[in-house]
């Protein structure tokens, strides 16, 4: 059940914005600034449709401020990824255009500072198109969306070098370009920049405006990729702690803890994100994915009685799985289905 107080606070935080002009020289103003930190805070809750509820809400009383189609689509974005399915790619891709389309009419006439924001939304606009294409489309899409980001950010430095959000699309371009460029990055065709951009995403972190969540929690599955699972550890526990009522930040937080063989950890936090997916399984890619590696955790401990009964969970929906989940999944189903028998 949704909370009302905050739901309506987040409304009221819209009705407050100012009505002034897209490309007044002050753009991000306090209230604006207020509203997206509170809406990220819903999305890091799994409160989606409260989320999307504000975005429209902002959309329909400032049609011309391209942001709110931004950050709508991301929401979407957001919805998608959690539940791994394609639900909205159609709406999610409108109002990327709409954002696009927007961004680019303000540039006509507005002041550098503005300027500065148009771009960071053209660049994450790009960015969000080329997650969607890795996602749910074409790896070369995505890899081709991906290379052109950092474009758009660097033009926006160059109108505003003060706009610290800009390096939160900078510093996730710059290290994972590196990251997965393997051997074009070890013979030098491509420069390795992952150290770069760790330090433009912890200047994001402790400078930005509404980009120091995003920020960190890219840092998160940095420090992953980089298997400083301590690190990883430290961020996570701390996010999920502010946000209870999301998975995004105990996914990596239940992974690392699972790598560095803290079992017993690992089993508590997949049992949290097992919970939350029972009520919301979407196409049960993930609560697959949970009951495997609770089943792992328990082996592990010794607890095989408890592994087998946890294991047999997977009869109870076994037969909802869709075909595509099913062979994406099926060693693992196999899996716990040996245990379950045994």
């Amino acid at each position: 059940m949704c909370n009302r107080p905050v739901f309506f606070f987040a409304i009221l935080l819209i009705v407050m914005l100012p009505v002034g002009s897209v490309g007044a020289d002050q753009y991000m103003d306090s209230a604006k600034i207020e509203f997206i930190n509170d809406t990220q805070a819903l999305l890091f809750n799994d409160r989606f449709e409260e989320a999307d509820s504000a975005y429209s809400q902002f959309i329909s009383m400032y049609s011309q401020d391209p942001i709110g189609y931004l950050y709508r689509a991301a929401g979407l974005f957001s919805r998608m990824s959690d539940l791994e399915e394609e639900l909205h790619s159609e709406q999610f891709h409108t109002l990327l255009d709409n954002a696009e389309m927007l961004s680019g009419s303000v540039l006509d006439t507005c002041a550098p500072s503005t300027a500065a924001w148009m771009y960071l939304i053209r660049g994450h606009a790009k960015a969000y198109r080329s997650l969607w294409e890795s996602r749910f489309g074409s790896t070369i899409k995505a890899l081709k969306l991906g290379l052109s980001v950092d474009n758009e950010y660097e033009t926006g430095l160059e109108q505003d070098s003060n706009l610290y959000d800009l390096y939160a699309g900078l510093g996730s371009f710059h290290y994972w370009k590196s990251a997965k460029a393997g051997m074009l990055s070890w013979v030098g065709i491509i420069k390795n920049e992952k150290d770069k951009g760790i330090a433009e995403l912890n200047l994001a972190a402790d400078s930005s405006l509404v980009h120091r969540g995003a920020a960190r929690t890219a840092l998160i599955w940095i420090y992953f990729d980089r298997k400083e699972y301590d690190s990883t550890i430290a961020i996570a526990s701390e996010f999920a702690a502010i946000y209870p009522g999301g998975k995004v930040f105990l996914w990596p937080l239940a992974q690392a803890q699972y790598l560095t063989a803290d079992y017993g950890s690992a089993l508590d936090t997949y049992s949290k994100i097992r919970r939350k997916l029972a009520v919301s399984p979407g196409n049960y890619y993930n609560l697959v994915e949970c009951d495997f590696h609770v089943c792992q955790c328990l082996n592990w401990l010794g607890e095989h009685g408890q592994a087998s009964k946890s294991a047999s969970l997977v009869n109870e929906y076994r037969e909802l799985i869709p075909q595509v989940t099913f062979k994406r999944q099926r060693s693992k189903l196999n899996y716990l289905q040996r245990v379950a028998e045994r």
